[in-house]
């Protein structure tokens, strides 16, 4: 089973962020970004916390539980390798048979496989993180069709 997360934010080694990324059906409701947007910040602080290396799920080490807030469950994941900050948000509202480990894990695996095929593409030689965005932007409406 599929589930889709209600926003998607990657953030550099150097905490800028690359992409928020919002389902297409939400971006027009400005409250709902900024919510988005202030919930990805406020996530930052949680990766820069002594308790972010004990609140892991219990079958994905690497996935770790930020917080339940706003009627949203976030989870985060640092790429050791490139310092990426993978941040996913789920409605809170979500069954809790389908916000399973496993459910968790293939998100952040598909977003995973989404970002290393937009960023390491041997045939686009302009490497800024502008195009980078709009790529991953792209690449996200086609792996989680929100309805």
């Amino acid at each position: 089973m599929t589930i889709s997360p209600c926003f998607i934010s990657l953030v550099d080694e150097s905490d800028k962020p690359l992409l928020v990324y919002v389902p297409s059906a939400l971006e027009k409701d400005v409250n709902t970004v900024l919510k988005y947007n202030v919930l990805c910040n406020m996530s930052l602080d949680y990766f820069e916390n002594q308790l972010f290396k004990w609140s892991s799920l219990d079958t994905k080490p690497d996935i770790k539980f930020l917080f339940d807030l706003e009627g949203i469950v976030a989870y985060g994941l640092v790429i050791q390798q490139v310092g990426l900050k993978v941040i996913v948000g789920f409605s809170n509202e979500t069954k809790p048979d389908e916000l399973t480990d496993e459910n968790i894990d293939d998100v952040f695996t598909r977003i995973k496989k989404v970002y290393l095929k937009a960023k390491m593409n041997p045939f686009v030689t302009d490497s800024g993180n502008e195009n980078l965005a709009v790529k991953l932007k792209e690449k996200f409406s086609e792996e989680f069709p929100w309805t």
